[in-house]
């Protein structure tokens, strides 16, 4: 393996637990297992400080007292010079208000800023001109979320890219051992079907679909049984509620297995038989690439982000939300077809080998780090290819 690696300062002072900040601990992880010196810039005590010293990954305090917040920009200056970091990586927006001053004070960093989500709102001011004129760089997770980019933000295509999420698939792989296991754990014998879904228990993550399908579904096909995993954000368990009136109002409590938080996510999938999806509105869709990468058929939302990954008929279904009975069509599909569930399931494998997989994301990621040096006059290249 040739070329170099770099001094990486991955910035997020964001204190929930969700996506955006499991992805910032998951690149940190594979960046410092390609030889990367890699910094968790992040608030003391969050999650990601906690998730962060779990996985022996160095974290440097930074929790600013809100927007333009001059001291802390000061600090961060300061900080970037005395322990020479090369490339600053930052996750959050909002702090972008206080890197954007300690960029344009030094004139020596480079800086990427990912983008998870997409905005309503136009951010053309001359504030958010000024402070975007910092970034050289700007990451989108899906072209939905490119196209938000270029439509709400003082940005052209020079500086905006798609990177796909990656997973890595020496951890996310089928495992016959683990599907036993968590099958006798849940009481599921070998010659059900299981159909899962994964995600928070929220509004708009398609839960109540997921049962009004189970109901319809149950009723058709007596060896069909069902699972939902995750749990609400802390705090907002009263979200959940619906959720639960909803399967308590179907009978539901025997056919639903409510399993709550799991951190075995690739063990749970090995479990299931079909994986549905049915969020009303994805930016990307982590999860769906994560059944794949554990040869599960997928059945999902027709939405933003996901477009990006399934491929209807070749490595998925995608149903129509607007469309009462359409999950529960497709998921039947799969139910009474099982030449079907083990095409798709071919399917997902190939395209999480072929775009999804973690040296795919780690390689495009690499330059995107170069063109941000190069516009910051930086030569940070050519960086070492990822390992696959």
């Amino acid at each position: 393996m040739t070329g170099r690696t770099l001094h990486l300062a991955q910035i997020c002072s964001s204190r929930s637990w969700g996506g955006l900040e499991m992805h910032v601990a998951v690149l940190s992880r594979w960046l410092a297992e390609e030889g990367h010196r890699v910094e968790i810039w992040c608030a003391p005590g969050s999650p990601l400080a906690n998730e962060a010293q779990r996985l022996g990954l160095p974290v440097i305090p930074f929790a600013p007292a809100g927007y333009l917040d001059l001291a802390a920009s000061l600090r961060l200056f300061h900080q970037f010079r005395e322990q020479e970091v090369e490339l600053l990586h930052a996750h959050y927006a909002r702090d972008l208000w206080n890197i954007a001053p300690a960029v344009h004070l030094g004139r020596r960093w480079p800086l990427v800023f990912i983008k998870h989500i997409g905005t309503g709102k136009p951010k053309r001011d001359l504030l958010h001109r000024w402070i975007y004129a910092s970034v050289d760089q700007v990451v989108a997770i899906s072209r939905v979320i490119e196209e938000n980019l270029l439509a709400t933000h003082p940005l052209n295509r020079e500086r905006v890219c798609v990177v796909h999420h990656g997973v890595d698939t020496r951890t996310f792989a089928f495992r016959p051992e683990a599907r036993a296991r968590i099958r006798a754990e849940w009481g599921v014998g070998e010659e059900e079907l299981l159909i899962g879904s994964v995600g928070r228990l929220q509004p708009g993550k398609g839960h109540l679909e997921f049962l009004d399908m189970a109901a319809a579904v149950g009723a058709r096909h007596p060896r069909a049984r069902f699972v939902i995993v995750g749990e609400p954000t802390r705090g907002e368990e009263e979200r959940a509620r619906p959720i639960h009136d909803r399967l308590r109002s179907l009978g539901l409590e025997g056919r639903v297995i409510m399993a709550g938080f799991r951190s075995d996510i690739p063990e749970v999938l090995s479990a299931m038989d079909i994986f549905a999806f049915p969020s009303r509105a994805e930016a990307f869709g982590l999860v769906l690439i994560e059944a794949m990468a554990v040869g599960r058929p997928v059945v999902s939302t027709r939405c933003d982000g996901v477009l990006d990954i399934v491929e209807e008929e070749r490595n998925g279904l995608l149903f129509n939300p607007a469309e009462p009975g359409d999950l529960t069509r497709q998921v039947e599909r799969l139910i009474v077809d099982e030449e079907l569930r083990l095409r798709l399931g071919r399917g997902g494998l190939e395209t999480v080998a072929a775009r999804f997989n973690r040296a795919a994301m780690l390689n495009r990621l690499y330059a995107v780090y170069e063109r941000a040096g190069a516009r910051r006059g930086v030569q940070l290249g050519p960086l070492a290819a990822a390992r696959s």
